[in-house]
């Protein structure tokens, strides 16, 4: 027996390509992740690791001495974690 059509949950895909922008100001686009529409398994040592000067010119203007800014991405785009490195 199927359920009626309006208590079918949509199955939605991955997206066949992620844009990893800036966590901050997302106008900084770093890279495009091209998955096909899978979303492979992640482990804790598959990070991308991008250097984003507009953090950096940020807050050298709101007077915090910053000489680099990491955002870590995951292999599937999401945001890990950001550094600050004085």
């Amino acid at each position: 027996m199927r359920a009626p059509e309006y208590l079918r949950v949509p199955i939605t895909e991955a997206p066949a390509v992620v844009e990893l922008h800036c966590p901050v100001g997302p106008q900084r686009l770093f890279a495009k992740l091209r998955l096909a529409g899978s979303r492979p398994p992640v482990t804790l040592d598959n990070l991308i690791e991008f250097s984003c000067q507009d953090c950096r010119r940020s807050l050298k203007r709101d007077g915090r001495a910053a000489s680099l800014v990491l955002h870590r991405y995951n292999i599937i785009g999401e945001l890990v974690e950001n550094e600050v490195i004085p």
